[in-house]
């Protein structure tokens, strides 16, 4: 069996990757399959050497071997998993597998991802901050949510660039076949023809506006006032949040390549 995973922070177009590799007859692709992942992410960020989560990925994978049984002309496992980006040691050393980075433009991610809970007060999920090291980390109580999220998606791109081999652009691999072609080859994967490519890419995907949707109807359903937050397209930000925005991501954002 040939592993392979697609990494990233959320909001980056992993469930559009996955539903697209998922197209190979000899391909087995999921988007964040196992709920317990939820729990490993801030365990592998906080403590990366707990017996626990090492024990917790074993038998994670023991299961997926399990599952594997049901699919025998399958000969490649991969996800598109967020939630697996602090684990890509673990996946190269125990499975062999083939790992890359996604990375989308954070004039986009910033904004869906403050559609969400994320750093909101109540979320119930255990957030990734600054560790001391990090220059952010004495500062951090005081930040708005706004620049915490800046820094999120400034702190998850730099560590993968640093423990993945290769970084894609998102834009180009929806935009370029050439370049999706170069990702495929890359994870060592049957290739999904220009066709397919380009059925996929053309099809809707902003979840954004069906996230928007989900929250009005359950406010109106709970009989509660919406709490949707929306900070709109760069243009629209206020010159505060540029500025803030460039000092914490704009540094990273050129080294990848967006010219913020």
């Amino acid at each position: 069996m040939t592993y392979f995973f697609i990494t990233s922070l959320g909001r980056s177009g992993t469930k559009f990757f996955a539903n697209m590799l998922n197209r190979s007859n000899e391909v087995l692709c999921y988007h964040e399959p196992y709920r317990e992942d939820y729990v490993n992410l801030p365990l592998s960020y906080y403590s990366s050497d707990l017996k626990v989560l090492n024990s917790n990925l074993k038998r994670r994978f023991k299961d997926v071997q399990h599952k594997l049984k049901s699919h025998p002309k399958c000969e490649y496992y991969g996800e598109v998993n967020s939630l697996l980006r602090y684990n890509t040691f673990w996946l190269k050393n125990n499975l062999d597998a083939k790992i890359a980075h996604i990375v989308r433009d954070p004039t986009k991610v910033v904004p869906s991802i403050f559609l969400r809970n994320v750093y909101k007060e109540g979320n119930s999920h255990l957030e990734i901050v600054p560790d001391n090291l990090d220059a952010y980390s004495n500062r951090w109580e005081t930040m708005s949510r706004f620049e915490k999220i800046c820094w999120y998606w400034t702190h998850t791109n730099n560590m993968l660039l640093n423990d993945v081999e290769r970084c894609f652009k998102f834009e180009d691999l929806i935009s370029d076949y050439s370049k999706f072609q170069e990702l495929i080859t890359y994870l060592e994967i049957p290739m999904i023809s220009e066709a397919v490519w380009k059925t996929e890419v053309l099809k809707p995907k902003n979840t954004s506006k069906k996230a928007i949707f989900r929250k009005k109807i359950k406010s109106m359903l709970q009989f509660k006032e919406s709490d949707i937050e929306q900070i709109g397209n760069y243009k629209d930000w206020t010159e505060d949040m540029k500025v803030s925005f460039n000092a914490i991501c704009g540094e990273t954002a050129k080294k990848i390549g967006y010219d913020i």
